[in-house]
């Protein structure tokens, strides 16, 4: 069935989805693995778990090879 409503907590702001939801959805549809994300954005592979763990976001300069990569994230 449909899924529930999610928890108020971890609704994003904007409607947009988080950073790390994005791209954890941009590795499943390229399918990637952190790894090979990690070698085609040039950082290590503990900075994308990182990342889609939600526990950091990119810094500016990996920012702008995150959109030559996979495209423009949903947060501004």
């Amino acid at each position: 069935g449909p899924p529930g409503p999610a928890a108020p907590e971890a609704a994003p702001v904007s409607g947009a989805p988080s950073f790390a939801a994005w791209l954890s959805a941009r590795l499943r549809t390229e399918g990637l693995t952190m790894e090979a994300a990690a070698r085609r954005l040039d950082v290590s592979t503990k900075t994308v778990s990182r990342w889609v763990g939600g526990a950091t976001e990119p810094r500016l300069r990996d920012l702008y090879r995150i959109r030559d990569v996979f495209g423009e994230p949903p947060f501004h």
